[in-house]
């Protein structure tokens, strides 16, 4: 079994948490604007402040920073691939 190279491991990660990033901000940000608001006044909650976002975006990169440690661990086993990925 080969070992994983951290640091692509946590470029990567990185590179695909931008991605998950600009695609909740494009979503919830632009698309679906109104109906968030809509939900979150019904709920009776505010909007998120500036902290709750820098959270939010910490935790899209470190959702792809897991996501490609995952593929990397599962990939000498599986292969190469968009199946393996999926």
């Amino acid at each position: 079994m080969s070992k994983i190279d951290n640091g692509r491991v946590i470029l990567g990660g990185l590179l695909a948490g931008l991605v998950i990033n600009i695609g909740e901000f494009l979503r919830d940000g632009i698309l679906m604007a109104e109906r968030v608001a809509g939900m979150l006044t019904k709920l009776g909650l505010s909007e998120p402040s500036g902290g709750q976002m820098v959270l939010f975006a910490i935790v899209g990169f470190a959702l792809g920073i897991v996501a490609v440690w995952l593929y990397a661990a599962v990939r000498p086993r599986f292969g190469p691939g968009v199946r393996t990925a999926i």
